[in-house]
C-alpha cells in the first residue's frame, strides 16, 4: 500500500492560504479545516478547487471552511499545525476571531442578532469540537463502568474504568482552558495552568464530593471543632426531614456533610472548593485570563515580561476565580435544583407531562452551551436526598438526558436518506452510534447543528418523550449512560417508586409499570417523534435548502 504523503498536501493548502504568514488560525472540527486569514485577498480558492483532497468549501463571517472529510482533515492538520509551529507562527500569538463590528447599524435588528448568534456558535464550537474525542473517551469509559457495576459490583475492571473516565471529565476545565485561550487570543499554556488550578487536589472535588450539607471552616480551624460541628449539622439535618438515625453513623456523616476549607476573611474570602466537571466558570475565568494577559503585555517591560505576564496572569484569574465566580455559582446552582425540582414535580399530572416536555425540549440547548454539565451536582443531591428519606435513589434528570441523547442519534440518522455520500452516510450512522450510546457531540456538532432542521427535530422529539417522562413521573436509581446502555439504571419493579411517589402525593399514571419500562417506551417516542418531525421539515424550502447547504457547500 502506497505511504501517503500527508505533509505535501498541508504545504500545498497552506500555500494556497496566502502563506504561513497570512493564517491568523486555523482548527479542524469532524469533516473541516477551519480558518480565518489576515488578508483574504490572498486566498486562491480556485486553485484549491483542483486539488485532489477537496470536497467542498463554506464561507460563515469571516471563517473559510474547506471540506475534506472524516479521517482525512485530522491527518492534514497535524501536518499544517507541524509547519506552522516549527516556523514564524507560533500558537501563541494567534489573535482573538473578532475583527467584525459587534452592531453594525447599516443592518436590521434582526440580522445583527443572527450574525452574533452565529459568531457565539462558532466561537463555541472552536472551543469544544477539538475536545469530542476527550469527550467520547471520558463519557463511555462512565457508561461502560455503570453498565460493568450492573452485572458485577466492584470489580476491578469497573475501578480502572471509573478512574479514566472520572479522571478525565473531572478535568475537562484543564481542556477547555486550553482551546479556550487559544480561541480567543491568549496563551493556551496559560489557559491550560488556569484550568489545573480550578481542579487542583488541594480544593473539595465537586465532582465526587456532592453532599447536601457543605460546611466552611477557617484553613487554621482545628479537627475537633470541625468533627463536632458536622456533626451538629448532621443531626440536625436528620430532624428537619423527619428521617431516622441510621444504624452507621460514619458512613452516612459523610454521605450528608461534607466540609471545605476558606482562606482570608470578611468580603475577600475565599472558599477553597473547587470546579471539576464544569464548564461555565472555566469560561468566564479564561476570558477573564486572556484580557489581563493582553493588557499585561501591553504594560509591562520586555525584560521582565516573560516572568511577570505568565505569574501574574494566574494568580490575578485564579484569585478572581474564587472570589467572584465561585459564589456566583452556587447561587445559580441552587437556582437551578429549585427550579427543576418545582418545575417537574408541580407541573407533571395525569396526562399532562408539560414539566417533562419543557425540560426535554430545552435540553439539547443546555447541551450546547455545556451546562448541562451542572446538573450532576443537582442530580447527586436529588439522589442522596431520595435514599435517605425513601432508602432508594430516584432522579428525574437522566431520563430526559436519556430521551435527548436518542432524539439526536435519530436525527443525525435521518441524514442517510438524503444523501448517497458514503463518507457522510458513514459519518450519519456513527453519530447515530454515540447518541444512542450517550455521546452526542459527534451528532450534534458534526450533524444536527449544521442542519438546523434536524437539530430542531431532535428538540420536538426530545419533548414528545418528555410528555411521557412527565406524566408518568420516570426516575432512574443511579447516575451513568443517558442512553439505551443506561436501561440498568431503572427499576424493573414498582415497589420503591411506588412508596416514593404515594409519599409526596404525586399524581402520576401507570404507577404500577416499572420504570424500566417507561423509560423504553419514552425513548421509542422520542426516536419516531424526532424521525417523523425530520421528515416533515426536510422537504420544507428551508429543510431542502439546509440540506443542500450542508451537501454542496461550494455552490453557496
Amino acid at each position: 500500500m502506497k505511504k501517503i504523503n500527508w505533509k505535501a498536501y498541508a504545504l500545498e493548502i497552506i500555500e494556497l492560504l496566502g502563506g504561513k504568514e497570512n493564517i491568523q488560525e486555523i482548527y479542524h472540527c469532524a469533516t473541516r479545516l477551519r480558518i480565518i486569514l489576515k488578508d483574504d485577498a490572498k486566498f486562491n480558492l480556485e486553485e484549491l478547487k483542483k486539488t485532489k483532497l477537496f470536497k467542498g468549501y463554506k464561507k460563515q463571517e469571516n471563517q473559510h471552511q474547506i471540506i475534506i472529510g472524516a479521517g482525512i482533515v485530522d491527518k492534514v492538520y497535524k501536518e499544517i499545525d507541524l509547519i506552522l509551529n516549527n516556523n514564524s507562527l507560533n500558537n501563541n500569538d494567534l489573535k482573538p476571531e473578532n475583527k467584525q463590528k459587534f452592531w453594525n447599524k447599516k443592518l436590521s435588528t434582526k440580522s445583527n442578532m443572527l450574525m452574533i448568534s452565529k459568531r457565539g456558535m462558532n466561537s463555541f464550537a472552536s472551543i469544544f469540537v477539538p475536545l469530542v474525542p476527550v469527550f467520547i473517551a471520558g463519557g463511555m469509559s462512565l457508561a461502560i463502568m455503570s453498565l460493568v457495576n450492573q452485572i458485577s459490583p466492584n470489580t476491578g475492571f469497573a475501578k480502572l474504568l471509573d478512574v479514566i473516565g472520572g479522571g478525565i471529565m473531572g478535568s475537562i476545565p484543564v481542556f477547555v482552558g486550553y482551546t479556550a485561550a487559544k480561541k480567543w487570543g491568549g496563551n493556551p499554556f496559560i489557559g491550560m495552568a488556569i484550568g489545573l488550578v480550578l481542579v487542583s487536589p488541594a480544593l473539595l472535588n465537586r465532582y465526587s464530593t456532592n453532599t447536601p450539607i457543605q460546611l466552611g471552616f477557617d484553613i487554621n480551624t482545628p479537627s475537633d471543632i470541625i468533627q463536632n460541628a458536622r456533626l451538629e449539622a448532621f443531626y440536625k439535618y436528620l430532624s428537619d426531614n423527619n428521617l431516622p438515625e441510621p444504624e452507621n453513623i460514619t458512613i452516612m456523616l459523610d454521605k450528608i456533610v461534607g466540609t471545605y476549607y476558606t482562606i482570608f476573611s470578611g468580603f475577600f474570602k475565599i472558599k477553597l472548593i473547587g470546579y471539576q466537571a464544569q464548564i461555565v466558570p472555566v469560561l468566564l475565568v479564561i476570558g477573564l485570563s486572556v484580557n489581563i494577559e493582553r493588557v499585561l503585555k501591553r504594560w509591562t517591560p520586555q525584560v521582565v515580561a516573560i516572568i511577570v505576564v505568565p505569574l501574574a496572569t494566574v494568580i490575578l484569574s485564579s484569585w478572581l476565580a474564587f472570589w467572584a465566580i465561585a459564589p456566583l455559582g452556587e447561587i445559580i446552582g441552587k437556582g437551578i435544583s429549585l427550579g427543576l425540582s418545582g418545575l417537574f414535580k408541580y407541573t407533571n399530572w395525569n396526562f399532562i407531562g408539560f414539566g417533562g416536555m419543557v425540560f426535554a425540549g430545552f435540553y439539547p440547548f443546555l447541551v450546547i452551551t455545556g451546562l448541562h454539565q451542572g446538573f450532576l451536582p443537582i442530580e447527586t443531591q436529588l439522589l442522596v436526598d431520595s435514599n435517605l428519606q425513601f432508602g432508594h435513589s430516584l432522579s428525574f434528570i437522566t431520563p430526559v438526558a436519556c430521551v435527548s441523547n436518542i432524539a439526536q442519534g435519530t436525527a443525525a440518522l435521518m441524514l442517510v436518506f438524503y444523501t448517497k455520500d458514503k463518507v457522510e452516510r458513514s459519518k450519519a450512522i456513527s453519530s447515530t452510534f454515540g447518541g444512542y450510546t450517550g455521546i452526542t457531540e459527534p451528532a450534534m456538532f458534526g450533524i444536527n447543528l449544521q442542519i438546523k432542521p434536524l437539530f430542531i427535530s431532535a428538540a420536538i422529539g426530545s419533548a414528545f418523550a418528555g410528555w411521557w417522562l412527565g406524566m408518568t413521573h420516570t426516575m432512574a436509581n443511579s447516575l451513568g449512560s443517558a442512553s439505551w446502555i443506561g436501561l440498568v439504571q431503572f427499576d424493573w419493579n414498582t415497589v420503591d417508586t411506588k412508596k416514593y411517589i404515594e409519599a409526596n402525593n404525586i399524581h402520576a399514571i401507570l404507577t404500577g409499570i416499572p420504570m424500566g419500562v417507561h423509560i423504553i417506551i419514552a425513548m421509542l417516542i422520542s426516536v419516531f417523534a424526532t424521525a417523523g418531525t425530520s421528515a416533515l421539515l426536510l422537504r420544507t424550502d428551508w429543510g431542502k435548502q439546509s440540506i443542500k447547504n450542508y451537501l454542496n457547500p461550494s455552490e453557496n
